[in-house]
C-alpha cells in the first residue's frame, strides 16, 4: 500500500538490513480497547508491504487498552519495543518488549512498566549516552503533573527496569509557543507527548517532542547545553506546526535525514508524513521554516465550465435521405444544418458504419454517434475542404493546419458523444506525410473547433487521426468527460490540444497518441487559463503532458493531478517508439508567460525524461506581428510525484540568457532510472542549442545529461524539497550540475 493509505499515529521508522520497518498506533483502535501493533516494510518509503503484526496479545498480558507510539531499538543484538500500556488497575506508562526480528513477535521484556508505577506516563523512547549508558526518556502527563513533563531515567544493562529516580528534562511550558488546555475532567494544563532523542552532525543532543500551539498539534524542538542528557534543555522554534507531530529522526538507505511524524492530527485521518530534513547553522529545519510564501497561490482551484443545453428534438441522416451507400457526407450536414436553423437538438448516427469528409457544427447542436456506429473519414482529400480561421491565428499563417473531418467555428453550446466511435482512418498509407513542426498539408485532423462557447465531449472513442487527433482554440468553458483517444498511425498524432482556452475540465479521459498527449498552447495568442485535467491515463510516444510550443499567449492557473502518464507500451505504427520522450514538458518558445502551473499526485513511467523545461527566444508569431522576445516562466509546482522505467537521459531544466525560469518548486519527487551506458555530456561542451527543437530528445545525439537526477542553466530559485533518485545499475554521474545563473536549493 501507498504511505498515504496507512492510518496510523506516532510513526517511527527502523532502518534496518536494506528496508525500512514503520510501526506506530493503530489509527482504529487508539482511544479505546487494543491488543496489538503491527509493522510495515518498505525500501523506498512510499509503497509497503503489511501491515504484519509484530505484537499481540492473546489474552495474557496485562494491558487492555492504549497501546500507543511503538518504537524499535536495536541493543547487543536484539530489537527492543519501547511502548504505552494501560489497564482499569493501573497507571498509563511505558514497557519494553523483546524480539530477535524487527518484524517480531515482540514479548514481554519488562515486569510491567519501567516508568513509576503510581505515575501517569507515557511515550518513552530509547537513548544511548556519549558514555554507552542506556537511557529511557519519557513524558509524565499532563493529566497528572499539569505542566506536562519531558524526564529521563536510566536503565539497567538488560532493559528490564529503571535503575534510580527519573531527571527533569522541561515542562511543557517552558516553549513559548505552547497552548494551556482543559482536560475532559476540568484539569488545565499543557501537554508533552512524544519525546526523541537525536544528535546532530556537531555533537549538539536535541529532543524532539510535541504538544499544542495556535496552530494544532505541533512538533517541538529542545537542544541540551552540554551535549548530554544531563544538560540543561533550551527550547527552539518548533520544526512543524500546521497540525501534526509526535515525530522522530531516521537516515534513509542514502544517507539522507528525514523527520516523520503524524497528519493531520485528526482520529482515523492520520497517517505518516516523511519531511526531508536539514542541518542548517547547526540546527535541524525543514521547508516548514523555509516555504516560499508564492505556494500558497498554488492551492487554487478551477472553476467549473458552464453546462452546454442542447433542445431535445432528434434527427437522422436517414431521415434527409442517406440509404447507406455511397458517402454519407451532403447528409449529415443538411441534419446538422437542419437542426441549427430550427433551433438546435440531437443528430443521431446509429445506424453502422458512416464514411464522411468534412462536417461544419452548427450551435446548439448534439452529435451522437450510437453504440455499434462509427463515423469514418473518407479516404479522399477532396472531401476535406479547407477552413481558413476568420481570426487567423499563427496556427493558420505559420503551420497551414486548416482540414479537418469535424469542424466547429464561432459555436455555441455543442455536444460531441458516444458510446460509438469515430475513426480517421490516417495510416501513413492513406494519408502520407513526414513528422513536422511545420504544418501537416494532406493530412487533416478529426477535430477542429475555434472560438466556441460550451463544448461538451464525452463518452466517445476516437481512433486513427491523420494528424492531431483534438484541436480546440480560443474556446470556453469546455468539458471533456470520459473520452478515450486511440491514435498511433502517423506522424505528428497528438491526442488533445488545448490552445488559449477558458474554463477547460478534462477527466477520466484515456489518450493513447504517437505525439504528444495532452499539450496546451498559445497559437490563438489569448490566455490558456482555468484548466483542471484530473484523473486521466495519459500515455504517448513523445511528452505525454506538455506546454508549447507554440506560447504566443500566455498560460495560468493550469492544474493536472490524479493522472497516470508517460509512454505507450507499444508502437504499433513502427513510426515512432513505445517510451515517451518526457513526462512533463514545458516548451516556452514563442514569448507568453507561465505563472501558476500546478503537477500533482502523478505517476510517470516508460519515459526517457521525467521532466523537462525549455524557456528560449524562438518567435514565431503571425508574419506582419514584431518578434515577442523571451517569455516568462515562473511559479511552477510539482509536488507527490512518482516516476518509474525511466531512461538515463536525466532530466534537464533549461531557461534562457536573456530570461531565466524563476521559482520552480519540486517536492516529494521520487524517480527509479535506468543508469547511463552512453557519452556523459559536460556542461561546458554543449551549446545554447537556440535553434535546436527543444523536445527532451534534443541532446540524444550527443549523450545523456551531465548529471543523474537534474541538470539546470539560467533557473533562479529553484527548490527540490524531497526529491530522490534511485538507479538501477551504476550510474557514476553527480546527482546535480547546475551552472550559468542557477539558484538552488536541495531539501
Amino acid at each position: 500500500m501507498k504511505t498515504s493509505e496507512i492510518n496510523i499515529r506516532d510513526p517511527f521508522v527502523l532502518t534496518d538490513d536494506g528496508r525500512y520497518y514503520l510501526y506506530g498506533t493503530r489509527g482504529a483502535t487508539c482511544w479505546g480497547p487494543a491488543d496489538g501493533f503491527d509493522v510495515y516494510v518498505s525500501t523506498d518509503l512510499e509503497n509497503w508491504e503489511g501491515p504484519a503484526v509484530c505484537f499481540e496479545n492473546r489474552g495474557d498480558f496485562w494491558a487492555d487498552r492504549n497501546y500507543w507510539a511503538p518504537e524499535v531499538h536495536r541493543w547487543h543484538g536484539a530489537y527492543y519495543m519501547f511502548a504505552s500500556f494501560k489497564s482499569e488497575d493501573r497507571c498509563r506508562g511505558t514497557a519494553i518488549l523483546r524480539s530477535e526480528s524487527p518484524m517480531g513477535p515482540f514479548v514481554p521484556h519488562s515486569d510491567k512498566t519501567v516508568t513509576p508505577q503510581d505515575w501517569e506516563c507515557l511515550d518513552g523512547t530509547f537513548y544511548v549516552s556519549q558514555r554507552g549508558e542506556p537511557y529511557m526518556v519519557f513524558c509524565h502527563e499532563w493529566v497528572q503533573a499539569g505542566d506536562g513533563e519531558v524526564r529521563a531515567v536510566r536503565l539497567s544493562e538488560d532493559l528490564k527496569k529503571a535503575v534510580g529516580e527519573p531527571r527533569l528534562l522541561f515542562r511543557a511550558s517552558q516553549a513559548p509557543w505552547t497552548k494551556w488546555l482543559t482536560h475532559s475532567s476540568g484539569k488545565r494544563g499543557c501537554v508533552t507527548d512524544g519525546p526523541f532523542m537525536w544528535r546532530g552532525s556537531r555533537g549538539e543532543l536535541f529532543c524532539l517532542w510535541a504538544s499544542f500551539s495556535e496552530t494544532g498539534y505541533t512538533q517541538g524542538l529542545a537542544v541540551s547545553d552540554n551535549g548530554e542528557i544531563d544538560g540543561n534543555f533550551t527550547q527552539l522554534p518548533p520544526l512543524f506546526d500546521r497540525d501534526g507531530g509526535h515525530g522522530m529522526v531516521f537516515q534513509d538507505l542514502k544517507g539522507h535525514l528525514y523527520l516523520t511524524l503524524h497528519a493531520p492530527n485528526t482520529h482515523l485521518c492520520e497517517h505518516p508524513v516523511f519531511i526531508p530534513l536539514m542541518e542548517k547553522d547547526g540546527r535541524p529545519r525543514t521547508m516548514a521554516h523555509e516555504k516560499p510564501a508564492w505556494l500558497q497561490d498554488m492551492n487554487f482551484e478551477i472553476t467549473p465550465p458552464r453546462v452546454p443545453v442542447i433542445p431535445s428534438p432528434v434527427l437522422t441522416p436517414e431521415e434527409m435521405g442517406y440509404t447507406g451507400d455511397g458517402k454519407a457526407t451532403a447528409y449529415i450536414q443538411a441534419a446538422m444544418d437542419r437542426l441549427g436553423e430550427t433551433g438546435g437538438g440531437t443528430l443521431l448516427l446509429a445506424g453502422g458504419t458512416y464514411v464522411s469528409g468534412t462536417l461544419v457544427f452548427r450551435s446548439h447542436v448534439r452529435l451522437k454517434v450510437e453504440e455499434g456506429s462509427c463515423l469514418t473519414g473518407s479516404l479522399d482529400l477532396q472531401d476535406y475542404p479547407e477552413h481558413h480561421a476568420r481570426r487567423l491565428t499563427v496556427q493558420d499563417t505559420s503551420m497551414g493546419m486548416h482540414q479537418s473531418l469535424i469542424f466547429a467555428e464561432g459555436c455555441e453550446d455543442i455536444e460531441l458523444c458516444g458510446p460509438g466511435e469515430i475513426s480517421g482512418r490516417g495510416t501513413q498509407e492513406h494519408f502520407p506525410g513526414e513528422e513536422t513542426c511545420q504544418g501537416t498539408p494532406g493530412r487533416p485532423f478529426v477535430i477542429r473547433m475555434i472560438d466556441c462557447s460550451g463544448v461538451k465531449v464525452h463518452g466517445i472513442t476516437l481512433r486513427d487521426s491523420p494528424c492531431w487527433m483534438q484541436n480546440y482554440l480560443n474556446c470556453e468553458d469546455m468539458c471533456l468527460e470520459k473520452v478515450q483517444v486511440f491514435s498511433q498511425v502517423n506522424y505528428n498524432n497528438d491526442g488533445l490540444d488545448i490552445d488559449s482556452c477558458r474554463r477547460v475540465w478534462v477527466h477520466d479521459c484515456v489518450i493513447r497518441s504517437g505525439d504528444d498527449g495532452i499539450c496546451f498552447k498559445g497559437a490563438g495568442e489569448r490566455d490558456c487559463e482555468d484548466v483542471l485535467v484530473e484523473n486521466c491515463d495519459i500515455l504517448s510516444s513523445c511528452n505525454a503532458v506538455k506546454i508549447g510550443t507554440d506560447t504566443q499567449g500566455n498560460f495560468r492557473r493550469i492544474l493536472v493531478r490524479n493522472c497516470s502518464i508517460g509512454g505507450v507500451e507499444t508502437d504499433p505504427s513502427g513510426l515512432k517508439h513505445p517510451w515517451a520522450d518526457s513526462g512533463i514538458s514545458l516548451e516556452m518558445m514563442d514569448g507568453g508567460e507561465v505563472d501558476g502551473i500546478c503537477f500533482r499526485d502523478l505517476t510517470i513511467r516508460r519515459v526517457w525524461s521525467p521532466f523537462f523545461i525549455r524557456l528560449e527566444n524562438r518567435g514565431r508569431v503571425r508574419p506582419t506581428d514584431p518578434a515577442p522576445g523571451p517569455g516568462h516562466l515562473q511559479h511552477v509546482l510539482m509536488e507527490n510525484i512518482r516516476a518509474e522505467e525511466t531512461g538515463p537521459r536525466g532530466s534537464y531544466f533549461l531557461g534562457s540568457p536573456e530570461q531565466a525560469a524563476e521559482h520552480i518548486y519540486m517536492k516529494n519527487i521520487s524517480v527509479t532510472q535506468l543508469p547511463s551506458t552512453k557519452p556523459v555530456l559536460r556542461d561546458e561542451d554543449i551549446g545554447r542549442m537556440k535553434d535546436v527543437y527543444p523536445d527532451a530528445h534534443m541532446i540524444d545525439s550527443m549523450g545523456d545529461s551531465p548529471a543523474r537526477v537534474l541538470w539546470a542553466r539560467h533557473i533562479h530559485d529553484l527548490t527540490l524539497d524531497g526529491v530522490r533518485m534511485d538507479s538501477t545499475g551504476e550510474d557514476r554521474r553527480p546527482d546535480f550540475v547546475c551552472s550559468r545563473d542557477v539558484s538552488m536549493t536541495v531539501l
